[in-house]
């Protein structure tokens, strides 16, 4: 066996310290091996030269730094094997081909980027065997062999590329870790990034806050009390490891849309496993103020939760029915792109890369925000949805506070998040894909917020009930949608459990949170739903604004009760007082406030009055002009009935069955006119 080089260009430079640098090109040829024992090497040969290796490089140095080019479709083998802890650095992504760590004595660990091709740890006399430190993310393109362990520390993540099923082996794990919340009332939705035995079951989960990336002992796991009924607490924790109570532990595996037989169904508790991609509740440990190590200063959120097992890796794929709900999440143990997600598992009818829909395009999350008993009445919390137009934080629907939820989901989802997906009565069900081309490394915080280009537009509309709750809805202009319900862009209220009050954009007649529209100009108008419980006061507003279009300047709600416009801005709410009722179709959002307002122009030749033999509402248009729609209002402005008619009949009837009492007729024609009338009913 050749044991030199050949260097077709090389620059070799010795330092004092114990360093070789490489300033030129380096090639190792196939068959040939370079060994190097002792040193740290340095590729410091910038954009101009390549590091090459078709052969084995062996480095039994402490450190490889890379600052330069390494050339990535070499297809040589890389092992480290030195005694001493070795570490891969740099400023530059280190490629290797087949990466071999093989040391026996300590552990190699990655502190910049490296990508591999494949790769093969052994198991040596230290725990962990190879490192990934925080921030930091290891690629592997195809299998990984784990004879050794894998520490991810911190916000470390594995991304692996390849296509189809994982070709993984070793009877060893990763160890990654997430947080969660520390409040015994307070729900985690998970979805396990690892395996063991191609499942994941809670009496797997270690508890992190006495890890120390050395000792596998120091992540003991969990405390499981297995004998608390729903409505008991755990006692104040004093010690590592916690203690979490298995009756929390709930899946929801394809369970009837609105119906709580589908929790009920699958009751995990310690025991009960789960699949890659399905997701599960966990209620928090109720750890106290003097078990604060690696808490924080509030026992608010625990930080080191560890799962340990086989990493998941490549296809999965769980079941959904029409008009059923799935809760799943994120299989791996990188962050997941929701935009792909979401278009892997829409029809190419709607601008996707599935023969179905399989669900309707949007990520529930929940949020538990308050509460202080095990009580489902008095949950506080709500559902943040996610789509391709963007994301809307949960409207807590107990706390009444002025605020919404916390987080607004955004397009990463992070290592181990559950969420819900709804196959909605219309959509196709079958297969929800996951995959590895939706995978990518992006950490929690600054780095998982999407950036969106500046031409697109956003406007977030609140709406405050007389009980202080604020929903949230979002409006996305979105050229490749359109004016009806688009799968994926727009978003229907997974979260009805109102009190009081709520407000919802009303498309086709149905309640959504998240709206898309192709274009926005002057002359848009947007119907919005409005419910109310009580006689009371309620608050439109704006929360954000981005990016309007030339030409638009304001935003109105418009009253089509009074034919009212009125402005809402950062400054400028709108307050009603309302009586108990729906108001479906009363409010609009608008952008131009009608030159004439009150002074509409008249629709003449037309009239209206109510026969209580037929139970109907006649239209007398005489002239057969162009009827666009006709709305129905009781004398406190609550809306009775609105019709799209689109007719131009010379006698237009409308079943409705109406009790005694007045009512205020507005029939508007195509070009805008307006006849306006009451009906009196004896």
């Amino acid at each position: 066996m050749k044991t030199f080089t050949f260097l077709s260009l090389i620059l070799w430079s010795f330092v004092m310290s114990g360093q070789l640098v490489n300033k030129g090109n380096l090639k190792i040829e196939t068959g040939t091996t370079l060994y190097v024992a002792g040193i740290d090497v340095i590729n410091d040969n910038g954009t101009s030269y390549t590091w090459s290796n078709n052969g084995t490089f062996i480095m039994k140095g402490d450190n490889f730094i890379n600052n330069g080019t390494m050339d990535s479709a070499a297809t040589g083998t890389t092992e480290f094997s030195g005694n001493n802890e070795q570490h891969i650095q740099g400023t530059a992504v280190a490629y290797f081909n087949n990466l071999n760590i093989n040391n026996a004595n300590n552990s190699v660990i990655q502190d910049f980027l490296v990508e591999a091709q494949g790769m093969n740890i052994a198991d040596g006399s230290v725990d962990f065997d190879y490192k990934v430190s925080d921030g930091q993310v290891l690629t592997v393109h195809n299998a990984i062999t784990l004879d050794g362990d894998l520490r991810l520390i911190d916000t470390a993540q594995l991304v692996q590329t390849h296509t189809g099923t994982t070709t993984n082996s070793g009877a060893n794990y990763i160890w990654i870790d997430q947080q969660g919340t520390t409040n015994q009332y307070y729900y985690n939705y998970w979805a396990a990034p690892v395996n063991r035995d191609g499942v994941w079951r809670m009496s797997y989960l270690k508890d992190g806050a006495t890890g120390d990336n050395v000792a596998k002992s120091s992540y003991p796991d969990i405390n499981i009390v297995s004998n608390y009924a729903s409505t008991s607490d755990l006692p104040a924790q004093t010690s590592h490891p916690v203690s979490l109570n298995a009756y929390w532990v709930y899946a929801f595996k394809n369970g009837l849309d609105g119906s709580y037989q589908g929790w009920y169904d699958n009751h995990l508790q310690q025991n009960g496993t789960t699949l890659p991609g399905e997701g599960y509740t966990m209620k928090g440990p109720g750890v106290d103020a003097a078990l604060n190590a690696a808490n924080g200063t509030e026992t608010t959120e625990y930080k080191s939760w560890t799962f340990s097992g086989s990493p998941n890796d490549g296809d999965y794929s769980v079941t959904i029915s029409p008009d059923h709900d799935y809760l799943i999440g994120n299989p791996y143990p990188s962050a997941l792109d929701a935009d792909q997600f979401i278009l892997d598992n829409i029809s190419v009818d709607n601008g996707g890369n599935n023969s179905n829909d399989i669900f309707n395009g949007n990520l529930y999350f929940w949020e538990h925000t308050g509460g202080n008993d095990h009580f489902g009445a008095n949950y506080e919390g709500g559902y943040a949805v996610y789509n391709l137009t963007g994301g809307t934080p949960a409207t807590d629907w107990q706390t009444g506070t002025t605020t919404v939820g916390t987080k607004t989901p955004q397009r990463y989802v992070p290592v181990a998040q559950g969420f819900f997906v709804w196959s909605e009565s219309t959509n196709d069900g079958g297969s929800i894909i996951f995959n590895n081309a939706q995978r990518k490394f992006v950490t929690e915080g600054s780095n998982s917020v999407f950036i969106r280009p500046a031409a697109l537009t956003n406007i977030r509309l609140g709406f405050t009930t007389p009980e202080n709750y604020h929903r949230q809805l979002l409006l996305g202009v979105r050229p490749q949608t359109t004016e009806g319900i688009d799968i994926g862009w727009d978003a229907p209220n997974f979260d009805t459990d109102y009190p009081g009050a709520d407000m919802t954009w009303n498309i086709n007649e149905k309640s959504y949170l998240i709206q898309a529209i192709p274009e926005l100009t002057e002359d848009t108008h947007l119907p919005l739903k409005v419910v109310i419980d009580t006689d009371d006061s309620v608050s439109f507003s704006l929360d954000a604004v981005e990016n309007l279009p030339a030409g638009v300047s304001d935003i109105y709600i418009y009253d089509q009760f009074d034919d009212s416009y009125h402005l809402i801005n950062a400054d400028t709410n709108f307050t009603i007082f309302l009586n108990a009722g729906n108001y479906d179709g009363r409010f609009e959002l608008v952008f131009k406030k009608a030159a004439l307002n009150n002074e509409q122009i008249k629709l003449n030749n037309v009239s209206a009055y109510y026969n209580t033999l037929e139970s109907a509402i006649v239209i007398l248009n005489a002239q057969q002009q162009n009827i666009e729609k006709i709305n129905l209002y009781n004398l406190t402005g609550q809306i009775i009935l609105s019709e799209k008619l689109m007719r131009n009949d010379a006698k237009i009837t409308i079943p409705v069955r109406l009790t005694t009492g007045i009512y205020l007729a507005k029939i508007l024609s195509q070009d805008q006119k307006v006849f306006t009338t009451k009906l009196l009913i004896k």
